[in-house]
C-alpha cells in the first residue's frame, strides 16, 4: 500500500543542483542531457556544495517557457517563493497531499539539512505503476 512507502523509497537520485549565476543555456543543456525536469538552485559557502548549502529556488522546464534569452541567468527565471521540501522519511501519501495542496510537480527531499533526492509527479506515476493501488 502506498501509505507505508516513504519518500526515500521512490525519490530520484542523485540530485543535480546549480547556482543562480549559471546561464539559462547551461541549465537547459544540462537538463536535456540528464533527462531531468527540475534543478534546485543553491548557494553554498564553498564549491563544491557542502553543509553550508542553502536552497534559493528551483528551476523547471515550465520556467524556461517564459520569454527569456539564453544569456540570462537562472536567477532571472527561477521560482524562489515556492520551493517545497519534504523529509526523506515522510510517507508517500503526505508528500502527494503537499504537492496537490501547493499545485507543484517537484519537491526536494532532504535529511539533516542535505539534499538527498527529488520527487516529481512522474515519480508518483511510477510508484503506482510498480505497486498498484489495491
Amino acid at each position: 500500500m502506498i501509505i507505508s512507502i516513504q519518500v526515500k523509497d521512490f525519490m530520484s537520485t542523485p540530485v543535480i543542483t546549480a547556482l543562480g549565476e549559471n546561464t539559462v543555456l547551461e541549465i537547459r543543456t544540462l537538463m536535456k542531457d540528464k533527462g531531468i525536469h527540475a534543478v534546485p538552485i543553491i548557494t553554498c559557502s564553498k564549491y563544491p556544495a557542502d553543509d553550508e548549502m542553502t536552497i534559493r529556488g528551483i528551476v523547471t522546464l515550465t520556467d524556461f517557457s517564459k520569454e527569456i534569452h539564453d544569456g540570462a541567468t537562472v536567477e532571472d527565471v527561477m521560482t524562489s517563493s515556492s520551493v517545497h521540501v519534504v523529509h526523506t522519511s515522510s510517507n508517500a501519501q503526505a508528500a502527494a497531499k503537499m504537492m496537490l495542496k501547493h499545485d507543484i510537480h517537484h519537491m526536494v527531499a532532504m535529511d539533516d539539512g542535505k539534499i538527498m533526492g527529488m520527487i516529481s509527479s512522474l515519480d508518483f506515476v511510477s510508484l503506482v505503476a510498480e505497486h498498484g493501488l489495491g
